[in-house]
């Protein structure tokens, strides 16, 4: 499989003339056969050799799990100065866990999901989360990859439900003093509700990095449009009385966007301007990286470690 490439100047924000996915009806699998829980795609998800779920992904998660790596890692003295401080410590919040393991689709490479990957490579840089959170729809992919944690030695702590559910409860356990990152990395627009990062906003010291389906966006923008209280509502709430919907799709997409990253300013968690979007190996949009913080050192963080520039990014945006 070739490599997966990130953002281009020629490639426009959304991807309306990148070349569709195409691929051969796979093979139909069988549920009972292959021992997988009742509501998990079968196409998504398979049980490894110690009969534990893992999920299937194409290569280019590599990409967002080296932009996590590298956030985790540049972040490592500040959470070693938070913990220096006294008891209030740092911790991981993951509400869209998976089970933590992922194998490449079509391959036999077997990574670390991103609950696991943050967490030991916060101890190779001698700066480990002294908590780490993790949350999923399904009890299954809870439970093996809270597993999992435990046994890479996690200080690990889990709930079980739609992310708009765990991350009240998930915060009514989190000490307000401590130093918090959130990965939010759900598989649509629906499910990242707006509502869950203005809840994760009042945290005082928090980052976010977010993951936002352009894929998604892409490929149902009319249908959102056309239904009341559909995912982009749940996205994005009031976007209706701010974006012309009679403009070109393109356009509809770019202004939602936009007016996505202006509700997070309204909560006092500012976008970054520059947005890592990860792009399928025919080039075909898949998602944003996009990351949230109040405080500036973590934006200069961000500057660093991310691979698109400002001047590329304002492209992308109007073209």
């Amino acid at each position: 499989m070739g490599k997966q490439k990130s953002t281009s100047a020629s490639l426009s924000l959304f991807g309306d003339s990148s070349p569709e996915l195409t691929a051969p009806t796979p093979k139909r699998r069988n549920r009972k056969a292959i021992g997988l829980p009742p509501g998990l795609p079968l196409d998504k998800y398979e049980k490894d050799e110690e009969g534990r779920l893992r999920e299937i992904v194409g290569a280019w998660v590599r990409d967002k799990h080296a932009i996590l790596q590298n956030y985790v890692g540049i972040a490592s003295a500040v959470r070693n100065k938070w913990v220096a401080r006294g008891p209030a410590g740092t911790t991981y919040i993951d509400l869209f866990s998976g089970p933590g393991r992922v194998r490449i689709k079509d391959t036999d490479d077997v990574l670390f999901g991103s609950p696991l990957l943050a967490w030991t490579y916060s101890q190779q840089r001698s700066a480990a989360f002294t908590n780490i959170y993790v949350a999923d729809a399904h009890p299954s992919l809870v439970e093996d990859c809270r597993v999992r944690l435990e046994a890479e030695a996690a200080p690990v702590e889990f709930e079980t439900g739609r992310a708009v559910d765990t991350v009240d409860r998930i915060i009514g356990r989190l000490n307000k003093y401590s130093y918090h990152f959130a990965f939010l990395d759900p598989f649509s627009l629906g499910a990242l509700s707006f509502g869950v990062i203005q809840k994760l906003a009042k945290l005082q010291h928090i980052d976010i990095l977010i993951h936002v389906s352009v894929q998604d966006l892409n490929r149902n923008l009319r249908k959102y449009i056309n239904k009341e209280g559909a995912s982009l509502d749940i996205f994005a709430p009031g976007w209706r009385d701010s974006v012309d919907i009679n403009r070109s799709d393109q356009h509809v997409r770019a202004k939602i966007f936009e007016y996505w990253g202006n509700l997070l300013k309204t909560i006092g968690l500012p976008v970054a301007e520059a947005t890592e979007l990860i792009s399928g190996e025919k080039n075909q949009p898949l998602y944003w990286l996009a990351f949230a913080a109040r405080n500036k050192l973590a934006h200069a963080f961000w500057d660093k470690i991310r691979r698109v520039q400002p001047d590329v990014q304002k492209q992308l945006i109007s073209g």
